[in-house]
């Protein structure tokens, strides 16, 4: 086995390492070690990836008004649902002779924008009902602006969710919830809004790390507790009361509660690293894994590295979404794929490189859209022979002559495509959420800049004052209603399905819009990356008056000093939390 080996990333030029296990993989696959690190191959893949920037065009087929993740000017052919998965149009009628004297790059990029692309990534009315306005999404029914989920029902407002019903404004749902609202790394919960990092609960409200608990409110770090207030013991009565007194039904009732568990969510201990039933893992947020490194809100992982967003994927690297991938590399969304590498929304297909859209195919390279496909190059049928041999003398010649970005950087065989040749704007992209760049740093590394987002402003019907207080109050006739987003300004409209919910669990319309509402939530996770650092406990090393007035309730075994255990994780040094090793946060659990 080769030893590992430190290399400089030509993009960042900052050292990484390639391990013994790694150089194994990169065999395994037939593709040449990655010359950029762990960071700028995640920072080029989101580049390509857009969640939730959503702008209104035609149909290039049909001209039907539709909703896309391709901004009207990003160069792309977009065709609607029923357009795109129908019979009226055939991907290789665009096929594209290879060109040895013009970089494969450019040849891909040329055909990638003439090509029709979804409109929007779902299967709707194929495996999924009612859920048009939907992205990465899969397998569901009456759902509305969900991004990067399958199995739901009735829901609106996620972002990646799993298995879910009557779930609004979620981020991380992480399977079998049901009836929640404003909800961030939560599952198996039941009738539950506010909730924080926990799993297990029925009907609480402003919680954070608790767990097999049913009617609490305002607590942090509970397991198996009943009607508790602010994590002290009540009656039944006495903390039905509390509640009745805070009165979430209303506004201000919520804004009241918000503000002061604030102060509860912020001067807790959290675990270093969420990892449950994990063997051998490194990274936050997995669940049933083992044997894998670097990676981010997995479930079933098992001898990966650098997976993020995922359920079920093996043997596989650097993965960007993705659900039972095997033996892939360096792809966005390559669900139930093999041997997959360099590749964009390709689903169900194998021994494919380089491509984008394609479907229950196998032996593609280059190719973008194609359905049932085998043996195609750029969209053009060859025999098996013919298709090994030109693929053979493409990487070849990628080889030989790489492309080169504004940045002097090469890509060769076996580095994912240039984030500058992006259909997407950096601060469009799923990149700005991890790797937030300004306009004139994104334009220096020589990427694209979105000035003009489309959206609604100023013509709102009703001021914010004058939406009832409560839900109880709020009429059917605020769904013609156009509102502002106190924050932003950009307008917005409370769909029936929405309004139902919202009474359903008795809670308040919101006075932000979508987008903000999802940043907010999205401030409460932590970026894909880990930190070296130590357990917290006792120390006198601190970022806020929080973690000053915090004080262990417990004996700890490294007794009255500070804890000199040590760990990875994705809290960042400079974040307010509290991060405590394994060993002194379960001391602290309640």
């Amino acid at each position: 086995m080769q030893n590992s080996e430190t290399k400089i990333c030509q993009n960042c030029k900052e050292l990484f390492t390639i391990e013994p296990d790694d150089f194994s993989f990169y065999e395994k696959l037939n593709v040449p070690p990655p010359t950029f690190c762990p960071d700028c191959r995640q920072q080029r893949r989101l580049a390509w990836r857009n969640d939730i920037i959503l702008s209104s065009r035609n149909c290039t087929l049909c001209n039907k008004p539709i909703v896309s993740i391709y901004a009207p000017d990003s160069g792309m052919t977009a065709y609607c649902q029923k357009c795109w998965w129908g019979d009226g149009w055939e991907p290789k009628e665009y096929r594209q002779d290879y060109d040895p004297s013009k970089s494969f790059f450019e040849q891909f990029i040329e055909l990638q924008r003439r090509v029709p692309a979804l409109t929007m990534v779902n299967d709707n009315e194929i495996r999924s009902i009612n859920s048009e306005y939907t992205h990465d999404f899969s397998l569901g029914k009456n759902c509305y602006m969900t991004f990067v989920a399958w199995k739901l029902e009735d829901c609106l407002y996620n972002y990646y969710a799993i298995n879910c019903k009557e779930v609004v404004d979620a981020l991380y749902s992480m399977g079998d919830c049901e009836l929640t609202y404003e909800t961030v790394y939560t599952e198996k919960c039941y009738g539950c809004k506010y909730v924080y990092y926990s799993g297990l609960l029925s009907n609480c409200s402003f919680v954070y790390d608790c767990r097999d608990c049913t009617d609490c409110f305002m607590c942090v770090g509970l397991r198996h507790k009943r009607y508790c207030f602010k994590n002290k013991q009540y009656t039944k009565e006495e903390y039905e009361k509390i509640l009745e007194e805070y009165r979430l039904d209303t506004y201000s009732g919520v804004e009241r509660a918000k503000e002061e568990f604030k102060s509860i969510y912020y001067s807790s201990p959290r675990r270093f690293a969420s990892l449950r039933n994990c063997v051998n893992c490194t990274g936050d947020g997995l669940t049933n894994s083992k044997n894998s490194k670097f990676c981010f809100n997995v479930q079933r992982l098992e001898n990966d590295k650098w997976v993020e967003n995922s359920d079920g994927p093996i043997d596989s690297y650097d993965l960007s979404t993705g659900g039972e991938s095997s033996f892939c590399y360096e792809g966005i969304t390559t669900d139930n794929s093999y041997h997959v590498r360099f590749a964009i929304f390709t689903w169900k297909s194998s021994e494919v490189d380089y491509a984008d859209g394609c479907h229950s195919s196998k032996y593609l390279f280059g190719c973008c859209g194609l359905k049932k496909a085998e043996y195609c190059i750029l969209n053009k049928q060859y025999t098996k022979e013919k298709y090994e041999k030109l693929r053979t003398r493409i990487i070849e010649d990628m080889n030989a002559r790489p492309y080169v970005d504004k940045k002097g950087n090469e890509y060769k065989y076996g580095e994912f495509f240039p984030a500058e040749l992006s259909y997407f704007r950096y601060n469009e992209s799923a990149a700005q959420d991890y790797f937030p760049l300004k306009k004139d740093e994104v334009k220096e590394r020589g990427w694209q800049w979105q000035d003009h987002f489309q959206m609604t402003t100023g013509k709102e019907t009703m001021k914010m004052e004058d939406i009832p207080e409560s839900i109880n109050d709020t009429p059917d006739s605020i769904t013609n209603a156009v509102l502002a987003c106190v924050e932003c300004g950009r307008n917005y409209k409370i769909v029936p399905a929405e309004l139902k919910f919202y009474r359903k669990v008795k809670i308040p319309l919101p006075r932000h819009c979508f987008y903000c509402r999802h940043r907010a939530r999205f401030a409460l996770s932590n970026l894909h990356k880990l930190w070296h650092r130590n357990c917290m406990c006792n120390s006198q090393m601190t970022n806020s008056i929080e973690q000053m007035a915090y004080r262990n309730t417990a004996e700890h075994p490294h007794g009255n000093g500070a804890c000199p255990n040590e760990f990875e994780t994705s809290y960042a040094p400079y974040r307010p939390e509290i991060v405590y090793c394994e060993q002194c946060y379960q001391a602290e659990v309640v």
